[in-house]
């Protein structure tokens, strides 16, 4: 059985529209300091329900560069949305939009 990483497709997807929308460059730290640069990608912790599936990935905790995106699952235990909270708490999520072969197709900003 062939284990599927999740992570990369979730990063590009996030990489690209970050990068269409300049979000990188634009982050507000608690300070007042603006933050110019990518953000942290590790240390990584990864947060799992009772049925050991990924719901949250804690980027860079505990630093004032901390950042998360929370993986929404339907009734299947499927991704369909992922929540992205930045640094300066401000939160972007998006939905996933799957075609019949169960591979993303469609993002769209919630």
């Amino acid at each position: 059985m062939k284990q599927n990483d999740f992570r990369k497709p979730v990063v590009y997807i996030l990489d690209q529209e970050l990068r269409k929308r300049d979000l990188k460059n634009k982050m507000k730290l608690e300070g007042g300091e603006e933050y110019k640069g990518e953000l942290p990608e590790y240390p990584v912790r990864l947060v799992r329900n009772e049925s050991k599936k990924v719901i949250k990935c804690i980027y860079a905790e505990n630093t004032e560069l901390e950042w998360m995106e929370e993986l929404i699952r339907n009734t299947e235990g499927k991704v369909y949305r992922i929540k992205t909270t930045y640094p300066d708490k401000t939160e972007k999520t998006i939905e996933l939009f799957k075609n019949i072969d169960d591979r993303v197709e469609l993002i769209d900003y919630v």
